[in-house]
C-alpha cells in the first residue's frame, strides 16, 4: 500500500498554490502509466474507479459541494462486480495520519482491517468517501490527483451529478447489495467517464495531468 501523502486534506487551496510535480514524479508517472498499457490490452478497464458527485448547482469558478467514492473495478476471475473501497479514519481517530484504503477482502464480521497501519476498525468507524467538500474545481482536480497517485496511476475517472442530496446518493450507491440494482443506478448518474486509456494518451502526449484533471471537470 503506497505511503498516504500527510497534506491538508480538505483545504480548499487553489491549485496554484498546490506542490508542482517535480521531475521525479513526472518520470514515476510516466513509467507507472507505460506499466498501465498492457494492463489495458488485457483488461480493457483500469484495477480501479474514482467517482466524484457534484452537486447540481456546479460552477466553474465558485466553491462547489462534491463527495468522492472508491472502487475496486469487476475485474475479478470469478466475474463479480464493482467492489466499494473504504477509508481508513486513522488520521482523525489516532491521529496517525492514515487515509489508506480498505478493500473489501479487509472488511468482515463487521469490522475492518486497515492494510496500512494495522488498526482493526468496527464497521461503523470507517469512512466511505471523502466529503462533503466544498471546493473550487481547481481543488477538486488537486485532490483527484492526489487519490489517484494513492491507487497507483490505475483508475478511471467517473464525473456525476446527483439528482437529490449528494451525501445521500453516495451512501446509497455503496451500500447497494444488489449487483444489478447497483449498475443500473450508477449508471443513471454517470455525467462524464474518463478512462484511464485516455489519461495515458493525453500525459504521454505532454500535457499536465493536473490541468487535464481540472478541464475534464470543468468541461
Amino acid at each position: 500500500m503506497p505511503v498516504v501523502d500527510k497534506m491538508k486534506w480538505g483545504e480548499d487551496n487553489p491549485i496554484e498554490n498546490a506542490p508542482e510535480l517535480t521531475e521525479e514524479e513526472k518520470d514515476a508517472l510516466a513509467q507507472r502509466m507505460a506499466a498501465m498499457d498492457k494492463i489495458l490490452a488485457d483488461t480493457g478497464k483500469a484495477k480501479y474507479k474514482i467517482e466524484l458527485f457534484l452537486s447540481q448547482a456546479r460552477s466553474v469558478w465558485k466553491p462547489t459541494r462534491g463527495i468522492m467514492t472508491f472502487w475496486e473495478s469487476g475485474t475479478k476471475f470469478h466475474g463479480g462486480g464493482d467492489t466499494s473501497m473504504k477509508l481508513c479514519p486513522g488520521y482523525k481517530l489516532k491521529g496517525n495520519g492514515c487515509r489508506a484504503f480498505i478493500h473489501d477482502s479487509q472488511i468482515g464480521l463487521g469490522h475492518c482491517v486497515c492494510p496500512a497501519c494495522g488498526t482493526v476498525w468496527r464497521g461503523e468507524m470507517v469512512e466511505e468517501a471523502y466529503g462533503p467538500a466544498n471546493h473550487t474545481m481547481r481543488t477538486w482536480a488537486d485532490v483527484l490527483y492526489r487519490y489517484f497517485r494513492q491507487l497507483n496511476h490505475n483508475c478511471d475517472i467517473y464525473l456525476k451529478h446527483a439528482p437529490t442530496d449528494i451525501r445521500s446518493a453516495a451512501h446509497q450507491e455503496v451500500q447497494w447489495k444488489s449487483q444489478d440494482a447497483l449498475q443500473k443506478v450508477r449508471s443513471t448518474r454517470a455525467l462524464h467517464i474518463y478512462p484511464l486509456a485516455n489519461i495515458i494518451k493525453d500525459t504521454a502526449s505532454g500535457s499536465d495531468i493536473l490541468t487535464r484533471f481540472h478541464a475534464f471537470l470543468t468541461a
